[in-house]
């Protein structure tokens, strides 16, 4: 622990020395790849309850185009908004915007599944499809209804729906989740004649629903499990070593500035007391160039729609080569 912290200590107050600023260091710390620009969504108005209301849709009707451009946030805990923009800029996201818990970025589907693949910090990744108001459970239920869900999930598939946040109206999760469910499945029936089945505990596709205030985020979550279980076995409970997230541990890695540092030289991590060896681990995988979700079987993205294989094929391919 006391090498750790030394580790992350020094390391951060070298890049302050020389930066000035924590989100700079997070900026130069990750090498930056070039990717087409991006633009904003769509808006249009709609009628709710005899008056106007503006909703921004995202046309998913072309998703493979390479000049399309999409909406996405990736999630992580909270105070590491920050490293996580740094190193979804050094990935190709643009529009680059830390938030609370999470990290808004555009750009095309190929840039997604790169975070996918390779971010070490993003806890998840998701494909926002609609901005829409939802200050009650009519609205909240309007605003899904009116995507083309038929575009994104198949009859044949399960799917969950994650609800998170409330408003004074919509006070309870679970019956944010309900509406959200009942939306898209009435949608599917009336457009397709049939229901799709729900899946709590291991979905083909997860839909996201966040409210805030009177506003409603959706989105299909391209992650599946969360991005720090990187697909190798799991220790066991009770082995008796020290715990820690491999997020947390590439979260001090790059406050160091370790991504830099094995790029530009040889340098030495010391890691006293490492317990079960997570940050020896990512640190040898960034060292290695060695993508933290290749060994993953599974992915929200497989049960969408609107997947391109191609495209996730060839990233694999790059990052194989890249691991040899």
């Amino acid at each position: 622990t006391c090498g750790m912290a030394r580790f992350l200590c020094e390391g951060t107050k070298r890049s302050r020395d020389q930066t000035g600023s924590y989100a700079r260091l997070e900026r130069s710390v990750f090498p930056r790849a070039d990717q087409p620009g991006a633009t904003c969504p769509a808006t249009r108005p709609t009628r709710h309850n005899g008056q106007m209301v503006t909703r921004e849709v995202i046309d998913m009707t072309d998703t493979q185009a390479p000049s399309t451009a999409l909406e996405f946030f990736a999630t992580c805990p909270k105070g590491f908004e920050q490293l996580l923009a740094g190193e979804l800029a050094s990935l190709g996201a643009e529009g680059v915007r830390a938030l609370h818990g999470q990290v808004a970025f555009s750009g095309n589907l190929e840039t997604a599944y790169r975070a996918c693949l390779w971010s070490r910090i993003a806890s998840r990744v998701v494909l926002v499809l609609s901005h829409a108001a939802s200050a009650d459970a009519d609205e909240l239920y309007e605003g899904l209804y009116e995507l083309p869900w038929e575009n994104h999930i198949a009859l044949t598939s399960t799917f969950a729906v994650d609800a998170h946040g409330t408003n004074n109206e919509l006070r309870n999760t679970q019956f944010i989740a309900l509406r959200a469910k009942d939306a898209v499945c009435d949608r599917l029936q009336a457009k397709l004649g049939a229901r799709p089945s729900v899946e709590t505990r291991n979905p083909d596709a997860t839909i996201v629903v966040r409210v805030r205030n009177n506003r409603m985020t959706c989105g299909i979550d391209l992650s599946g499990d969360p991005l720090f279980r990187r697909g190798t076995s799991r220790r066991a409970a009770d082995d008796g070593l020290g715990g820690m997230r491999p997020d947390y541990a590439a979260a001090m890695l790059a406050a160091g500035a370790w991504h830099r540092l094995v790029r530009h030289g040889s340098p030495t991590l010391i890691a006293a007391f490492s317990g079960s060896g997570t940050l020896v681990s990512e640190a040898a995988g960034i060292a290695l160039d060695r993508a933290p979700g290749l060994l993953r079987s599974r992915w929200g993205f497989t049960g969408w729609l609107g997947h391109d294989e191609k495209a996730w094929d060839a990233l694999l391919e790059e990052a194989d080569e890249r691991a040899a």
